[in-house]
């Protein structure tokens, strides 16, 4: 050890003296005595019932936590403070060596030991709180891996697989720079955020494949933890483990009350690894069966409004557009004559690959049906949307494809909209994307239209154009769950296209805010799916609304309750129809197809 260092290290220990090594030991004097001995004995042990000494291992023990806490007093004290120099570090580490070697933990000292004469020659070096902590990382290892460090090992197999992206949330900053550090071999994309109040408001914007929340004792009645894992499960399924230090059952039973899927005493990196990417792999089964389309890989129309939910969020909340084009491959009928069926699904399955490959990872590509795909270029503006666009045909065009023995080009056209009215419904957009579309095609293809604004009052929201499109169905789905609402609308859709007929589709996640919609101020002849309980207004509540106000609306009524007291009071309300979830889908189809006939007539 440097000298100098060492001296001035001393000093510091010395200082520390009664406010950090009595914390760190103000458990009964006999017991740390007792706790030394079965250390040296080899390993933590204590008594089981019949009377035996059994070993424990795996979880850490109140000396380590103890050392553990201090550490991270020290570290919000240097993030709150100016920047540190080298010779302050090396005190700091010079300190918790003395500490470890005293307690009977060797490697840990050992490892301080090794820190100190890396920072040999850094000492008028200035480090930020953040840098120090990445500095830490080999002796968070000691920690939370209690010597074994071998287990903790990633193995090479696995660090190379599919990416995730992996929410850290929780005032943990010590294990979540080891779980970074530890992992960082691991195709996985980290993003840490302290509150958990900020996480449960980022997470549709983040879009994680799994959530890691750190809870310490004490925090369980946290009302923001609450939050957090109500907002995560109102997601198709976005995993949730929980991490804490206590090991009572008490805590984890908790932790599963809550949402939890996992809940794990502070692990070290390879077991957190295999159970989170458990869940991963879980989720993408979902996924994969619910939102993705099979052929091509991106997802399909059901993500729309997933979406559209996402970014008409950043719109509200940052006034930040987005921009949605709808493409269209041109003359892929000619390819599918000429080539076979064959060549066709490998030109979609390029162009699906392209454009994956071509936009930001904030962008998202869908398969919208047949030859069409809709890239949702999000924080965009018109102006550099285009620009995209026009890249990625260029780019496209001069692609080679192979089908069949035969190398084939192609090019597509597209229609171009910029959302910037959070109040508009998805099929507006759409419906404006697909009419520049169309004036693309017939301008022969290869082009890039930009949407012509509807004028105020003849959008599909007002009554003007409603009146004039007798053939046009209006249906509003109003539920707090989006996967029930994702699953209805695609009903609709199919009974839509069953009888080649054309529909507006609206979907609103609580009563409230259907009411405030110019939907409903249209007073557009409709068909409204209402769900019974929901947040901000009961769907009773919105029903009395309806039939006070005389709204030309045919509901429908959807309920967890089966009670028959409930069924006939909704439906003396003036609910037209009454379905109990879970729902029975050719039920379920069968009065919706009443309800929508009873619109024409």
């Amino acid at each position: 050890m440097n000298k100098a260092v060492a001296k001035k290290g001393s000093g510091f220990f010395m200082r520390l003296g009664n406010c950090w090594l009595l914390r760190v030991f103000s458990f009964n004097f006999f017991a740390w005595i007792d706790y030394i001995s079965n250390r040296k004995k080899g390993g933590c042990q204590s008594v089981g019932e019949n009377g035996t000494m059994i070993e424990r291992r795996g979880n850490m023990d109140r000396s380590v936590a103890s050392l553990l806490d201090r550490i991270h007093e020290q570290y919000e004290r240097w993030r709150t403070g100016p920047p540190l120099d080298g010779v302050e570090l090396a005190r700091f580490f010079n300190a918790v060596g003395r500490t470890a070697a005293v307690i009977g933990l060797s490697d840990i000292a050992a490892e301080a030991e090794r820190l100190i004469h890396r920072l040999n020659g850094q000492t008028e070096r200035q480090w930020t709180a953040e840098e120090a902590l990445i500095e830490m990382v080999p002796l968070l290892r000691c920690f939370y891996e209690a010597g074994e460090a071998a287990s903790a090992t990633i193995p090479s197999s696995h660090r190379q697989g599919p990416k995730a992206a992996i929410l850290l949330c929780g005032n943990d900053p010590l294990f979540f720079a080891y779980v970074r550090g530890a992992l960082q071999t691991v195709p996985w994309r980290f993003t840490t955020i302290p509150s958990l109040e900020q996480a449960a408001a980022s997470m549709f914007r983040l879009s994680p494949d799994c959530i890691i929340v750190s809870v310490k004792e004490g925090e369980w009645e946290n009302p923001d933890l609450t939050v957090l894992l109500e907002r995560a499960g109102q997601r198709p399924y976005l995993p949730v483990v929980i991490v804490r230090r206590d090991e009572g059952k008490e805590g984890r039973l908790k932790g599963y009350e809550l949402g939890a899927d996992d809940v794990i005493t502070t692990p070290a990196a390879d077991e957190l690894f295999v159970r989170v990417r458990r869940l991963i792999e879980k989720k993408r089964k979902i996924d994969d069966l619910v939102l993705i389309d099979e052929l091509t890989g991106v997802y399909n129309r059901k993500y729309l409004p997933r979406v559209y939910a996402r970014l008409r969020s950043d719109l509200e909340r940052y006034g930040a557009p987005s921009c949605l084009a709808l493409l269209d491959l041109d003359h892929f009928k000619q390819v599918n004559d000429r080539f076979g069926h064959l060549a066709g699904d490998a030109v979609l399955q390029k162009l699906a690959a392209f454009l994956r490959q071509h936009t930001r990872g904030v962008d998202t590509v869908v398969r919208f049906g047949g030859e069409e795909f809709v890239v949702w270029l999000a924080k965009t503006s018109k102006s550099e949307a285009r620009a995209v666009l026009e890249r990625l045909q260029r780019q496209f065009a001069a692609e080679k494809i192979e089908a069949d023995g035969a190398l084939l080009s192609c090019t597509f056209s597209a229609g171009l909209v910029e959302c910037d009215e959070p109040d508009r419904p998805l099929d507006y957009w759409l419906r404006l994307a697909d009419k520049a579309l169309y004036a693309a095609k017939r301008g022969g293809g290869n082009r890039i239209e930009e949407a012509a604004r509807e004028k105020s009052g003849s959008s599909d929201e007002a009554p003007s154009q409603a009146s004039t499109d007798r053939r046009r169905w209006a249906i509003a789905i109003v539920d707090d769950d989006e996967l029930v609402r994702m699953m209805i609308a695609d009903l609709v859709r199919k009974l839509v296209n069953e009888q080649g007929r054309k529909a507006d589709i609206y979907e609103f996640g609580d009563g409230l805010s259907f009411l405030e919609s110019p939907f409903y101020q249209s007073g557009r002849q409709s068909v409204v799916i209402l769900d019974r309980v929901m947040p901000k207004m009961d769907g009773l509540e919105v029903l009395n609304r309806l039939r006070q106000e005389r709204k030309p609306y045919k509901v429908m009524m959807l309920t967890s309750r089966q009670d028959e007291r409930d069924i006939a009071h909704a439906l003396n309300r003036g609910a037209d129809e009454y379905v109990t979830k879970p729902f029975k889908w050719l039920e379920l189809e069968a009065r919706l197809r009443r309800l929508l006939k009873e619109l024409d007539e």
